[in-house]
């Protein structure tokens, strides 16, 4: 048993539904070699330091690890990239969902492609107004293990009784599908660099989900990282998008066990962020979610779709799109030219 914390000052009273928790010990890691080694930078790798492995092996379609961590509690790795963490995947999953959900003035059909964790439904069916939510996964297998070792992410969403499931390729339930959708989330792998995986974030793909949608409908997109470092990626998503959608938004927001920023992109025909003003978010949170939602806020929502002058520069390039069988090739870096010593002040 860990010794106890003696604290010089009185801990606060918390609201009902909070218990305080101590910090994992050092200590108690020091001895241990059990790790897994992230592998989604091509140059640099990371190191999670695990407390015990729940899963580890193979589905038909990828390798899997369930392990708890200690820094962010249980997390996912799929194919040795990290997917999600019991510490921040409320943060990742109400920044992807949220917004749009709100946005929208009544969603009542939502489509949601990929999210295996469950927990995308998981903040679609907070929704009073939603009447079915249409899942699609292609991993069985995966989407199993989920429910059974990921119950903080979905929290039985998947017994919802609005919830269809559907096991199957994303592109190819959009290319069949005789749907019509309010919202659609989509919240699936991001390697562009994969030729199967870049048919699900291609002009192409785009134009046919825009046949799924009402005409007040949204589309909300996981972004890939995005920082003013790392920006080309979720720059071409943004330019692809905005060959098929009038208003077309980018968004992000830290996320601890990602390791950086996490970038999401809003796309419709009308929709226009910053023209949302916070006390009407905050109104429409408290309508529909009340305390629902662990970060989301007006004005944090407003905030991360206000970026720095270099973000906004590559966001404002011409580029390539990505488009179906097409390599994603991504431009040079852009640097600017240090020529020696500044003369100050600079005016």
């Amino acid at each position: 048993m860990p010794s106890e914390v003696t604290r010089p000052y009185a801990l606060p009273k918390l609201p009902p539904d909070h218990i305080w928790v101590e910090p994992p010990d050092p200590a108690a890691a020091a001895g241990s070699d059990l790790v897994a080694v992230e592998h989604g930078d091509p140059f640099d790798r990371y190191i999670y330091r695990l407390k015990n492995v729940v899963f580890q092996g193979r589905t038909a379609q990828q390798s899997v690890l369930i392990a708890d961590t200690w820094n962010y509690g249980r997390a996912l790795f799929l194919d040795s990239v990290i997917q999600s963490s019991a510490e921040d995947e409320a943060l990742y999953h109400e920044m992807l969902v949220q917004p749009a959900m709100l946005r929208h003035p009544s969603p009542r059909d939502v489509l949601v492609l990929g999210g295996g964790e469950g927990a995308s439904l998981r903040e679609v069916l907070a929704h009073r107004s939603v009447r079915q939510v249409t899942m699609v996964d292609f991993d069985r297998e995966l989407v199993e293990l989920c429910r059974t070792h990921l119950l903080r992410w979905h929290r039985g969403a998947f017994e919802d009784k609005r919830v269809r499931l559907v096991l199957e390729d994303a592109r190819a339930f959009v290319a069949r599908d005789d749907g019509r959708y309010d919202v659609i989330v989509i919240d699936l792998v991001d390697i562009l660099e994969d030729m199967a995986a870049s048919r699900l974030y291609s002009r192409q793909f785009y134009t046919l989900l825009r046949q799924r949608l009402r005409p007040d409908g949204i589309v909300v997109v996981q972004g890939l990282e995005f920082s003013f470092s790392d920006d080309r990626g979720h720059a071409a998503l943004a330019r692809t998008l905005r060959s098929v959608f009038g208003e077309v938004h980018s968004y992000r927001a830290h996320i601890p066990s990602f390791l950086g920023a996490w970038g999401f992109v809003i796309a419709s025909d009308w929709v226009r962020p910053l023209d949302w003003a916070e006390a009407e978010i905050d109104r429409v949170i408290a309508e529909r979610l009340g305390d629902w939602p662990d970060h989301l806020n007006g004005g944090f929502l407003r905030a991360c779709f206000t970026h720095c002058r270099a973000t906004q520069f590559a966001l404002s390039m011409p580029g390539p799109l990505l488009d179906d069988d097409v390599v994603f090739v991504p431009p040079p870096d852009v640097e600017e030219i240090v020529t020696g010593a500044m003369v100050f002040p600079v005016r």
